[in-house]
């Protein structure tokens, strides 16, 4: 029979599964994020913005709730560094080693899961907003070419061009 040498725990009022249920909560809520830009982009290359404007208002409460859990988790860190005698800004990787030997490889993984889900979700955020960039700009080239006179570029106040028709509003005929 093999016996494990267990390192004292320091804080004992630190239970490891609450800390490993908020990180398989929050890697859940990123999964669902990544579904959700995926169902957005395809209706951004679908050209549907109906479903869009529904999908978009998804991502932003899967965002809320993503946030939430990450500020959790946060404090919960930082309260578990302090109880270690390290900087409160500490971050869970750093933490690592204070944790019980079986249990490290576990928190290992699952915070590198997380952080290759976060830069998957910024890479799929920044694709999303190109694509929606350039569907704008199709758009644009396309009203300009319908009717070439109702259609100026002028800049915003952050220095962006935009179109404006000369009344605020397309001069498209739009009845068959």
């Amino acid at each position: 029979m093999v016996q494990v040498a267990q390192i004292p725990n320091v804080n004992p009022s630190f239970e490891w599964e609450d800390l490993l249920g908020l990180l398989r909560d929050e890697l859940q809520e990123y999964g669902g994020l990544v579904g959700l830009l995926n169902a957005q982009q395809q209706s951004i290359l679908n050209r549907r913005p109906n479903s869009l404007l529904e999908i978009n208002q998804s991502v932003q409460t899967q965002m809320e709730a993503s946030q939430m859990l990450q500020r959790r988790r946060q404090g919960f860190v930082s309260s578990l560094a302090s109880s270690y005698g390290e900087p409160g800004e500490s971050t869970l990787s750093e933490l690592v080693p204070h944790f019980p030997d079986v249990t490290q490889p576990m928190f290992q993984s699952i915070i590198d899961e997380i952080n290759n889900l976060i830069s998957k979700i910024r890479r799929k955020i920044e694709q999303n907003q190109k694509l929606l960039v350039r569907l704008t700009e199709v758009t644009d080239q396309i009203l300009m070419v319908s009717d070439p006179t109702g259609h100026s570029k002028t800049y915003n106040k952050s220095g962006d061009l935009s179109n404006l028709s000369s009344d605020g509003r397309s001069t498209l005929n739009e009845s068959a």
